[in-house]
């Protein structure tokens, strides 16, 4: 979908954008932080915890639940950023 922005609309757009930019990259770092953690207590990548995870071998601990869906909200955020970015800097 395409929207049609007049001249003055485009800046508000784009600082808008900005701001939610600079927000998601923000909670990506904290994210990120969390998920070191885990990465360091457990000794294990989070690829390697992913694919452990998801066949069923490590059990299910509440923690592994918990840094799943750092991954998961992660990779999201990820794909958020993204696409914003194609939109600011196209």
């Amino acid at each position: 979908m395409k929207a049609n922005l007049t001249i003055d609309e485009f800046p508000i757009v784009k600082d808008a954008l900005q701001r939610e930019l600079v927000l998601l990259e923000a909670k990506l770092r904290l994210i990120k932080k969390e998920v070191n953690g885990f990465e360091k207590e457990f000794n294990m990548s989070s690829n390697k915890f992913i694919q452990d995870f998801e066949q069923g071998i490590l059990g299910d601990d509440k923690a592994f639940f918990e840094w799943w869906g750092l991954v998961q909200g992660a990779k999201k955020l990820e794909g958020k950023m993204a696409k914003i970015k194609a939109v600011l800097f196209s």
